[in-house]
């Protein structure tokens, strides 16, 4: 790849989408074909051992948290390109941040405000305890991406993230997570030019099937 291939990338937001897409993918998959799969919940039953089940669903919120990093500077890309901090040096280009200091630290929060998505005039999120809940959830997929699931603690225990005391647990770190970060994916897909193959919600196709299962058996 040369500095001429590179900057096109960088440069193409709907690089940044499809990749946001791919590790969505990554995660609805973890969910549906293994957490969800009714052998391995039977399994943790039998077991009396839910550590399976944390590890995995971390897995998962680390690639739902990586997309949507990645998602968030495509927005930036898109809609903001004088905050793209590059340099070229001779046959080398150096990329130092998208979004500022937000885009190396894998802050989600700070960087979907660089992004402009927590906007209200976007209407992803209609009251402030919709906006507070975001907030919590995004700072949790921060800590998934930095080491909670990838270390078993963090550099330093000040590092680590606290939910808020009016939002509830279970709706940042259980399955309702899913209901948070299904309008920033959609909102995604709808700045997305070229139509690809990791923009199709795998998650949606899987409950979709399972309703329909559902009604045949109500039917039969």
């Amino acid at each position: 790849m040369n500095n001429e291939e590179y900057l096109e990338i960088l440069n193409n937001p709907d690089s940044w989408f499809e990749q946001a897409f791919a590790q969505k993918m990554v995660a609805d998959k973890l969910l549906v074909d293994v957490i969800m799969n009714k052998n391995f919940i039977n399994g943790l039953k039998d077991a009396h051992n839910m550590s399976k089940f944390i590890a995995l669903w971390a897995n998962a919120l680390f690639h739902y948290g990586l997309g949507i990093e990645n998602g968030l500077k495509g927005v930036i890309i898109k809609n903001k390109p004088e905050l793209i901090n590059f340099e070229v040096s001779g046959d080398d280009v150096i990329l130092r941040d998208i979004g500022g200091k937000a885009g190396k630290s894998h802050d989600l929060y700070s960087l979907s405000y660089r992004a402009g998505i927590l906007d209200r005039s976007l209407h992803l999120f209609k009251t402030d305890f919709d906006k507070k809940h975001v907030k919590n959830v995004l700072q949790s997929l921060s800590d998934m991406i930095k080491w909670a699931a990838r270390y078993p603690i963090p550099k330093t225990l000040s590092k680590m993230f606290q939910v808020e005391n009016n939002v509830p647990i279970i709706c940042v770190y259980g399955f309702h997570i899913l209901d948070v970060i299904e309008p920033i994916y959609c909102y995604f897909k709808s700045l997305i030019k070229s139509n690809n193959d990791f923009d199709e919600d795998y998650l949606e196709k899987f409950l979709d099937s399972s309703i329909t299962d559902e009604e045949k058996k109500r039917n039969e």
